[in-house]
């Protein structure tokens, strides 16, 4: 049988289980993206032997007999242009320049430096390029350059003539564009160095029938926001050979999906084009030879189906000819780290692999499970840890209670690696969380995370008799938080008692009337501790009739001395029989007590919830001498 690759065990498979999980985050690359000594070997030997030094790779690649650099090596003059104002000049930059480009920000330059920047200049093969606001403009195409390489390469006098800058630019851009899913910018370290291939991207977002289905199957909205949504057009790469290449291939298909996951290669940093690349001491990004045959060759790999050999051979220069050919891919530590977690899921019923979350199920000794990811999570630690649950069946409250499209993503716990963790490679801290999570019932007592969590999803009895007092006090809470029941209340047992006060005030009795205050009584008496809040014009209204039909008048001397408005005093009694008025103030509230124009929530007139008879001066009813509300 043969052996895994990562950690040496015997595998049916080139990768095991466990590092498919954890190799990518070590390597910043799927474990299917990784290449076999052979593959590389295959590749040193096409670009003759070089050492691990830059400058001779640089050279190795320049020199390489390929065909598939002539795509930008044929230049086509561009379309004359008549322009009033002339010809632009040579596009060329200065220091100056540079220094405005490297600092994004165009608030100390000149307006004449500005003004040339955007009127921007030709280059060898006729198209214009421009620059703008921090973006660059190429026949009117916005796109990333790589200016500082570009200047360089603009100072040379042989070898630019023939070039075609506008192709190679485009390409250049395309191929540093990064795309990615949700799933992918969840994934933490790896995601980050993950992408969905931008040709692939570039051609189906041609193809309006299978966009839809493909964001879907990525994890992206039907349509892709903005910038996941290509910029470029498939004309304008035609002859190129890595656009020839996928003209070759069928269609593709939301099959393909993981097929268009690839490891970023070229990047634009600060105005360079720079190569990822594992060194002697980790993965770093190296700028590229300014020539343009080592940028079109390393674009027409990288812009390669991911299938493709020179796709491949990209692969490899990344990952190994930049190193000493004695240091592995995966170093020893990080292969015991693995080996170590593979011991503790293997040898533990309570671990699983959870393949499709690119993960581990761990049940705790509490009951509670878990799932571990790795991943960069909170306080930077190189793992995720989500409480998905207890074994009983009873979740987290915050998942239970979650409205539709919550992730449980959200549902994270806080743990902090310590200095003593973080020493270790990511399979020793991997085993050191996965032991913690297993006794979880210990552990807790220097997680607090964990305490909180598992007092969350753990069972409780409850008595019944507790049940049914804390359903009738949450019955009573909804009913007082209910508008209808709100309103009911209001218009026939408030307003009704506030009737009954300015019914039995004395005379000589003064009220204030003021403007309404949310969450105030507006309403006040001299004599009394009756106050009321109004709620809008109608029941302001309502109050005026309430007012004149029970003998209350304005007093314009007391409101100059108090400087208030509307200040009432009694001067009479009203009527005896009062039931006509009642009825006509009672008539407004009439329709907010009733839905749809059809239903009532009521059974009987509102004018039947106030007296009619007037019971004159008197004592205040019970339960009126207050606040009402």
């Amino acid at each position: 049988m043969p052996e895994c690759r990562g950690c040496g065990v015997n595998s049916r498979r080139i990768w095991c289980e466990i590092c498919d999980i954890v190799v990518p985050h070590i390597t910043g690359q799927d474990s299917n993206m990784i290449e076999s000594p052979a593959a590389v070997e295959h590749t040193r030997h096409e670009l003759g032997h070089p050492d691990t030094r830059p400058n001779r790779i640089w050279s190795a690649i320049r020199k390489l007999d390929s065909s598939e650099a002539e795509w930008a090596m044929d230049a086509r003059p561009g379309n004359s242009i008549t322009r009033i104002g002339g010809d632009p000049p040579e596009w060329e930059i200065d220091d100056e320049d540079q220094a405005i480009m490297d600092s994004g920000s165009i608030r100390h330059a000149s307006t004449a430096r500005l003004r040339r920047l955007q009127r921007g200049g030709i280059l060898p093969d006729g198209s214009h390029l421009s620059w703008t606001d921090g973006r660059f403009h190429l026949d009117g195409i916005p796109l990333d350059v790589p200016y500082h390489g570009l200047r360089k390469m603009m100072r040379r006098t042989r070898g630019i003539q023939n070039v075609d800058w506008k192709k190679l630019l485009l390409s250049v851009s395309l191929a540093c564009t990064k795309h990615q899913t949700r799933r992918e910018l969840r994934a933490g370290q790896h995601g980050r160095q993950t992408t969905i291939h931008p040709a692939a991207m570039m051609r189906l977002d041609g193809d309006p029938r299978r966009v839809p289905h493909f964001m879907r199957a990525m994890g992206l909205p039907r349509w892709g926001p903005p910038i996941e949504r290509s910029r470029y057009r498939p004309d304008w790469f035609k002859g190129a050979s890595w656009m020839d290449a996928w003209d070759s291939l069928r269609p593709l298909d939301v099959n393909d999906m993981d097929d268009m996951m690839i490891p970023m290669a070229l990047y634009i940093k600060d105005g360079h084009l720079q190569l990822r690349v594992r060194r002697n001491r980790g993965w770093r990004r190296l700028e590229l030879e300014s020539h343009p045959v080592v940028w079109s060759l390393l674009v027409s790999w990288s812009l390669a189906p991911p299938r493709s050999d020179s796709h491949q051979r990209l692969r490899c220069l990344q990952q190994s000819l930049f190193a000493d050919t004695e240091i592995d891919l995966i170093s020893k530590e990080e292969r015991n780290g693995i080996r170590m977690l593979r011991g503790i899921v293997q040898d533990n019923d309570n671990v699983d692999v959870d393949r499709a979350n690119g993960g581990f199920i761990v049940k705790g000794t509490s009951g509670a499970r878990y799932r571990v990811v790795p991943g960069v999570g909170g306080h930077n630690t190189r793992f995720v840890v989500n409480g998905i649950g207890h074994e009983s069946g009873q979740r987290p409250a915050r998942e239970r209670n979650a409205p539709p499209g919550w992730h449980r993503g959200r549902n994270s716990l806080c743990i902090v690696e310590s200095r003593e963790l973080r020493r270790l490679v990511i399979g020793d801290a991997l085993s050191s969380i996965t032991l913690s999570l297993l006794d979880d019932l210990k552990s807790q007592q220097y997680i607090d995370t964990l305490r909180g969590y598992i007092r969350e999803v753990t069972p409780r009895t409850v008595d019944p008799q507790v049940a049914a007092v804390r359903q009738a006090e949450n019955l009573r809470f909804r009913l007082r938080n209910n508008l209808a029941e709100y309103r009911t209340r209001r218009y026939t047992v408030l307003f009704p008692q506030l009737w009954g006060v300015m019914l039995r005030c004395p005379l000589g009795e003064r009220m204030t009337f003021t403007a309404m205050r949310r969450g105030h009584p507006n309403v006040a008496f001299d004599g009394c501790e009756t106050a009321f809040a109004t709620e809008g014009q109608l029941e302001r209204n309502v109050i005026y009739q309430m007012l004149e039909a029970s003998g209350w008048q304005r007093d314009h001397h007391e409101e100059r001395v108090r400087r208030t408005q509307r200040i009432y005093i009694r001067t009479g009694t009203g009527l005896q029989d009062l039931g006509n008025r009642v009825e006509e103030f009672a008539g407004m509230l009439e329709p907010a007590l009733t839905v749809n124009q059809r239903v009532r929530l009521v059974a009987n007139p509102v004018w039947s919830y106030f007296e009619r008879n007037n019971p004159g001066t008197g004592a205040l009813l019970p339960g009126t001498d207050q606040r009402l509300d």
